[in-house]
């Protein structure tokens, strides 16, 4: 345990020490481009039929068609993101590359074999995980591959913490543990090509580059606190959970509480 007489007399005592001095260091995090990067090199071309799974207001479908020329079925489960999604399909000029249709994971439209790549971010914590997998794996051809981009849950993030946040943000909880995601992956039929760990990465790039401010979530989150019985009376306890814990996630990304990985799944040939 660290006394009193150290932390003031020899951690604390310089106005910056060598550590803290190393800290300004940036350790140069990678950014989301490092999806496209890895979906590139699927191989993907103007033949291809890309699913992408989740796509809410259609970003994703939109810059993969624009990048690899494929056409593209995007799916969302919310009527107002298939909405959003079809209109900003309409004003990047695709509706010739892309479909937007409303479903889940759990029973998409597609007929078996007819996907060559799956596009999956930020959705798995949401879904029935087993069924889910089962169907990309019946609608993906033979060697296709599917991208997943997924947050987990480490030994940092304290049982009540855990309860809170998933109850926010409709979290399913065991999907939260990436040997979970990994054993269903496989009994799905699945296997596993690549594993790479995220970590806070993106959210240190974000900060560094100035694209987002974790100290406006931080004073966010703090007037959340204080102003909890009159937030929710004016707008319910679901919707303060709600803000609450989207602010929470990547502030406890940066506090390691939370990992985000990245999966290559492969459905094999025979």
């Amino acid at each position: 345990m660290t006394t009193v007489a150290e932390l003031y007399g020899d951690y604390w005592a310089e106005e910056e020490s060598e550590l803290e001095a190393a800290l300004r260091t940036s350790l140069h995090p990678r950014g989301p481009d490092l999806l496209y990067e890895l979906f590139a090199g699927f191989g993907i071309g103007p033949e291809d039929s890309v699913l992408d799974i989740g796509c809410r207001d259609a970003p994703y479908a939109v810059e993969l068609a624009r990048r690899f020329g494929c056409r593209v079925v995007a799916v969302d489960p919310a009527p107002l993101h298939v909405e959003r999604a079809r209109q900003r399909v309409a004003e990047a000029d695709l509706t010739d590359r892309i479909t937007v249709h409303p479903a889940g994971i759990e029973a998409l439209p597609l007929a078996d074999g007819s996907i060559a790549a799956i596009w999956c971010r930020d959705v798995l914590n949401h879904v029935a995980l087993a069924p889910g997998l089962a169907e990309c794996h019946r609608v993906l051809a033979p060697g296709g591959q599917i991208l997943i981009y997924q947050t987990f849950a480490t030994d940092a993030l304290e049982p009540r913490e855990a309860a809170r946040l998933y109850a926010a943000i409709a979290i399913v909880p065991e999907n939260m543990s990436p040997e979970f995601l990994e054993a269903t992956a496989r009994r799905a039929g699945f296997q596993i090509v690549q594993r790479d760990i995220i970590d806070s990465e993106w959210r240190e790039r974000w900060q560094e580059e100035g694209e987002r401010d974790l100290g406006a979530d931080l004073l966010h989150l703090a007037r959340l606190r204080r102003r909890e019985v009159e937030l929710v009376r004016r707008f319910g306890r679901a919707r303060y959970e709600a803000v609450y814990g989207g602010l929470l996630w990547g502030i406890y990304q940066m506090l390691g509480k939370l990992c985000s990985t990245v999966y290559v799944l492969r459905k094999p040939r025979a």
